[in-house]
C-alpha cells in the first residue's frame, strides 16, 4: 500500500511538472513572438520568470545522490545535454552560410570561436538557434551546482544553508552585471551567478517546501496578486533579459518576481494536470521541451518564407518586406495583422520542430 501511493505521487508530481514544462514552453515561443497571450494581462509578465522557470525544474529534478559519483554526472550532462547543442550549433553555423550566399545577412560566419566559445557567451552566434543559448548556461550552472555541493560535504540543513549561499552569489552577479560587468568573458560568469539561486529554488522546494505547499487557493493565489500588485504600483520594472543580465532594477527583485511567476504558474499546473494525465499529446510535447528550444525559430522562419514564396509568386500578401525576411529573425508576417495568424505562428513554433 505504501509503494503505491508512492507510485501515484509519482505519477502526479510527473504529470504536474510536465505540465509546467508546456507552459512554459509557450511563454518562450510566445515571448518571441512578441505576444502575451498567458501573462494575465501584465500581471505575470513572461520575461520576468520564465528562463527561470527551467532552472526551477531542473534544480526539482536533481538527486543529491548523484554527487557521489560526480563524473558520471558531468559524463551525462555532456552527452545528453552540452553535445548535441553543440552539434546542432555546427549545422545551424553551416545552414546560415548557405543563407547567406542566398541573400539573406542573418548569423555570424563559420569560425572556431562561433563554433565552440560563443555558445557560451551570448549564444546568438548564428541567430537562428539563439534559443539555444540556455543549454550551455544550464549544464554551467549543474556543474557549479554539483561542485559546490561536494565542497560542503554533510552539512546540517545543506539545502537552507546552499540556498542562502547560492543567493549571496547570485544577488553578487546581478550587482557584477549592473556594474557593466555583463559582456564577453563577464557574461557566462555572472549568469551562472545569477541562476545558481533559482537551480537551488527548485531543490529546496522538492526537499523541504512541497509538503507544505497546501494552503488554500484564495489565501495562495491572493498573496501572489497582492505582491504582484505592489510591484506594479511602485512603478518597478519586473522584465529583464536573462541571457545578457541587463535591465535588472536592483539586485533582489529579479528572484522576487521569479518566485511569484514560478508559484503562480506551478500551482496552475497542480490544478489542471489532472486533465491531462492521459492525455498523450502533452506528455509527448511535455518531454520535448528540449527539441522547441533549439529549433522553434527555424520552424517561425520556414512559416515566414511560405508567406515570402507566396507573395513571390502570387499577388497574395503584397505588403511583405522582403528586406526585413532577409535581414530580421524578429520580422513576422500576418496578414491584416490578424490575431488568430499570431495563434499559428505559435502552434507551429511548437509542433514543427
Amino acid at each position: 500500500m505504501h509503494t503505491n501511493d508512492k507510485n501515484t505521487q509519482k505519477h502526479s508530481r510527473d504529470i504536474r511538472f510536465t505540465v509546467l514544462s508546456v507552459l512554459g514552453m509557450i511563454f518562450i515561443v510566445d515571448g518571441h513572438l512578441n505576444n502575451s497571450f498567458l501573462d494575465w494581462g501584465g500581471m505575470f509578465p513572461y520575461y520576468s520568470f520564465h528562463v527561470p522557470l527551467f532552472l526551477f525544474i531542473s534544480g526539482y529534478f536533481y538527486r543529491p545522490e548523484q554527487e557521489a559519483a560526480p563524473r558520471s554526472y558531468v559524463r551525462r550532462k555532456l552527452l545528453r545535454l552540452l553535445l548535441p547543442c553543440l552539434a546542432w550549433n555546427v549545422a545551424y553555423g553551416i545552414m546560415a552560410q548557405l543563407l547567406h550566399r542566398a541573400g539573406f545577412s542573418i548569423g555570424g560566419d563559420l569560425s572556431l570561436h562561433n563554433l565552440f566559445i560563443e555558445p557560451f557567451i551570448t549564444g546568438h552566434q548564428f541567430v537562428y538557434n539563439l534559443a539555444a543559448w540556455f543549454v550551455p548556461a544550464l549544464f554551467l550552472v549543474e556543474v557549479v551546482n554539483l561542485f559546490l555541493r561536494r565542497l560542503m560535504g554533510g552539512m546540517i540543513k545543506k539545502e537552507w544553508f546552499l540556498t542562502l549561499l547560492y543567493l549571496v552569489i547570485g544577488i553578487s552577479g546581478i550587482l557584477l552585471a549592473m556594474s557593466g560587468k555583463n559582456t564577453g568573458p563577464w557574461l557566462p560568469l555572472v549568469r551562472t551567478m545569477f541562476f545558481l539561486p533559482i537551480y537551488q529554488f527548485g531543490v529546496l522546494y522538492r526537499a523541504e517546501l512541497e509538503r507544505h505547499d497546501s494552503w488554500n487557493g484564495f489565501l495562495y493565489f491572493g498573496l501572489l496578486f497582492l505582491i504582484q500588485m505592489f510591484l506594479h504600483l511602485k512603478g518597478y520594472r519586473l522584465v529583464y533579459e536573462a541571457v545578457f543580465c541587463r535591465d535588472f532594477t536592483n539586485p533582489i527583485l529579479p528572484y522576487v518576481t521569479e518566485a511569484t511567476g514560478i508559484a503562480f504558474w506551478l500551482r496552475i499546473a497542480r490544478l489542471i494536470s489532472p486533465a491531462f494525465e492521459k492525455n498523450r499529446a502533452i506528455r509527448f510535447f511535455g518531454s520535448h521541451t528540449y527539441t522547441v528550444m533549439l529549433h522553434h525559430l527555424t520552424a517561425l522562419m520556414a512559416a515566414k518564407t511560405c508567406f515570402a514564396l507566396l507573395a513571390k509568386t502570387t499577388s497574395l500578401f503584397p505588403d511583405f518586406d522582403f528586406a526585413q525576411y532577409k535581414s530580421n529573425i524578429w520580422y513576422y508576417y500576418f496578414p491584416d495583422n490578424l490575431p488568430q495568424f499570431r495563434i499559428l505562428f505559435l502552434l507551429l513554433a511548437i509542433c514543427l520542430p
